[in-house]
């Protein structure tokens, strides 16, 4: 008994120190928060957060959103769009860095989106 308690101990903490040294193989990017009403308050869906993978490609976001604010890395810009394919154009969003004391932006749109797309500047 004694021998499974220390086995159980040293596996964990070895898994714990390996896993605590793995480097970010996905940098962040940015992170947004939508809402299904305008005036980013009301109808809160959450945050969702977009990683290196995720840009230059169309990603469908679970719910429709009529209003957002994004927190970006500079260098990037981020379009939210009506197609669920993102063939439209797409509506520029504008945000604020990640960790910046000014405010978040709301974005508005009188329709729902229901796409978006990040690229590098």
């Amino acid at each position: 008994m004694h021998f499974i308690t220390t086995l159980t101990a040293l596996i964990t903490a070895v898994t714990t120190t390996k896993a605590a040294v793995l480097p970010r193989a996905d940098p962040y990017v940015g992170d947004l928060r939508t809402f299904a009403q305008t005036g980013c308050l009301l109808d809160n869906q959450g945050v969702g957060t977009f990683t290196e993978s995720m840009t230059n490609t169309c990603n469908l976001y679970p719910e429709q959103f009529s209003s957002l604010y994004v927190h970006i890395t500079n260098g990037y810009v981020f379009r939210a769009h009506n197609d669920p394919n993102c063939h439209d154009e797409g509506t520029v969003i504008v945000g604020t860095p990640p960790g910046s004391e000014h405010p978040v932006v709301c974005n508005n749109h009188p329709t729902s989106w229901v796409a978006y797309t990040v690229y590098r500047l």
